[in-house]
């Protein structure tokens, strides 16, 4: 018998209707490869600090549609630790970088979670122009310019004065001067030192700039410096959207990892760098990174024990209350299942 293609209607039980309909449903559904492919786009607000390496797998992300595959339109704000974790509070924005200052916000029972990390050691420099300052001690009674009070800038410098004994909160004046005004105020003398990332630093230092180094901090020290953290409300409302945000940025993450000149021609338009500051900036980057955009245990605790210090916490903090890596752990396992090379291949 030949069919013709018209579909009849056949008279089914209704509970076997039922199970007919659901069953077709999710085979629809699992058809779908991205999270929101054919549904309407969600716009989102995420916050990010600066525009160097560190935030490239954002950028990947947005340039090479991962963001638009997962069904977002994603506005990128660039703020200061301090500012961005004030928005994520009020609710302004979805995710902020500045994964570090939202922990310290997390330590005052502000309902909070780190979700993701991609560097735990930070790329920052401690810069001066005095002559007099050549080591972290000889910083004792000057001034330290930061982007925010309590960013991570600040909590890395705090970390390094701690490990030579001084006390940061006696010891030394902290200057909030925002993103754009840690290098002209070092530059015009009007801060005594200051915490650079790494492009502004190797800028200054080779481009003729009367200014040295007193401390390469991420080899000082570890501790988180940048990733994502967003509202515990949105992680329980919502756990769809920020499992689908975790793995296009994880996908750019690995585009990263894997593409040095691809992924530098991407950052360009965001990144206006020189090109070999680029370069080197990328390649500290990857000593810096974490293996699966999680932390272990042990630097959990210390991040926490930095943070307590530095607020004057007292009690004992819980590693869950600030950090749940579940997400981001599922979303890893996920796209190494499906490989590597099939997820980015087309991206190439």
């Amino acid at each position: 018998m030949i069919h013709t293609g018209a579909i009849h209607s056949v008279a089914l039980p209704t509970k076997l209707s039922l199970w007919v309909l659901l069953s077709l449903l999710v085979a629809i559904l699992r058809s779908v490869p991205c999270g929101a492919q054919g549904a309407r786009v969600e716009d989102l607000r995420v916050s990010f600090a600066s525009f160097g390496v560190i935030y490239y797998p954002h950028f990947i992300a947005k340039e090479l549609g991962f963001y638009r595959d997962e069904g977002f339109n994603v506005d990128w704000i660039a703020m200061p630790g301090g500012l961005a974790t004030k928005a994520l509070v009020s609710g302004d924005i979805h995710f902020s970088t500045s994964s570090g200052s939202s922990l310290n916000a997390s330590l005052r029972d502000i309902k909070l979670k780190v979700v993701y990390v991609n560097l735990d050691r930070p790329l920052y420099r401690l810069l001066t122009w005095r002559d007099d300052i050549r080591k972290v001690t000889d910083l004792r009674g000057k001034g330290i310019g930061v982007a925010s009070r309590g960013d991570t800038m600040e909590g890395s410098a705090n970390l390094l004065l701690r490990k030579y004994g001084m006390d940061p909160v006696r010891d030394v004046i902290w200057v909030a001067l925002g993103t754009n005004g840690r290098v002209t105020s070092l530059v015009a003398k009007a801060v005594d030192s200051a915490v650079l990332g790494f492009a502004d630093s190797r800028t200054l230092q080779t481009r003729g700039y009367p200014v040295h180094e007193v401390a390469n901090i991420g080899k000082e020290i570890k501790m988180l410096y940048t990733g994502l953290a967003t509202s515990e409300e949105l992680l329980v409302k919502r756990p769809d959207v920020v499992r689908r945000f975790i793995r296009a940025t994880v996908k750019g993450r690995e585009f990263l990892k894997r593409f040095k000149s691809q992924s530098l021609a991407l950052g360009k338009k965001y990144d206006r760098a020189p090109d070999d500051v680029r370069s080197a900036d990328y390649d500290a980057t990857m000593e810096m990174m974490t293996a699966d955009g999680t932390e272990d245990v042990e630097t959990q605790k210390s991040d926490i024990d930095i943070g307590r210090r530095a607020l004057g916490v007292q009690k004992e903090i819980p590693t869950e209350q600030v950090f749940d890596f579940h997400l981001t752990r599922e979303v890893y396992k996920e796209l190494r299942d499906a490989g590597w090379d099939r997820v980015l291949k087309a991206s190439k």
